[in-house]
């Protein structure tokens, strides 16, 4: 008698991996949505081409944290909000740091465009989308790139406390 292994099955949904300012981005792919169909249109967004990705589903969580996500949806490209801006539109004045860990979690980086929200004072804060350790670049990049298309001044930046 033999025994089969079977791989576990796992709820996590497939993921897509863009370049952007020297780094990685890895973007959650929303079910229905075909990971070569997301990349494409990822890739067309890097280039300067405007997409609001309003057709893709927001990804799955708490209900602050989808409000926070729909809400980090309205910001106009190329602009910037902070993170109590984020909470009060989400109907939780004074949950900054809430707000902060909701664009912490959110799977879908560009798609739910967190690099849009920036800490008290213009601050940059970590960027969850951005791996091998270009956090801070790539979200700067991401802002200046999308103030450049919009043809609006690059948002001031300060250094994220230490």
């Amino acid at each position: 008698m033999s025994a089969r292994i079977r791989a576990p099955r796992t709820k996590e949904p497939a993921r897509v991996k863009v370049r952007a300012a020297g780094g990685l981005v890895t973007v959650a792919v929303p079910a229905g949505t075909s990971p070569a169909r997301l990349r494409a249109r990822l890739a067309r967004w890097l280039r300067g081409h405007e997409d609001a990705f309003d057709d893709l589903p927001l990804p799955p969580g708490t209900p602050f944290q989808r409000a926070c996500w729909r809400a980090c949806r309205s910001i106009p490209r190329g602009q910037v909000r902070t993170y109590a801006w984020l909470a009060a539109r989400a109907g939780r004045p004074g949950a900054a740091r809430a707000a902060g860990q909701a664009m912490r979690r959110n799977p879908m980086p560009i798609v739910v465009p967190c690099h849009r929200v920036v800490g008290a004072g213009s601050r940059l804060c970590w960027y969850a989308g951005a791996e091998d350790g270009a956090s801070d670049r790539v979200k700067r990049a991401l802002q200046s790139a999308e103030a450049r298309a919009a043809r609006l001044p690059c948002p001031p930046h300060r250094s994220p406390r230490a």
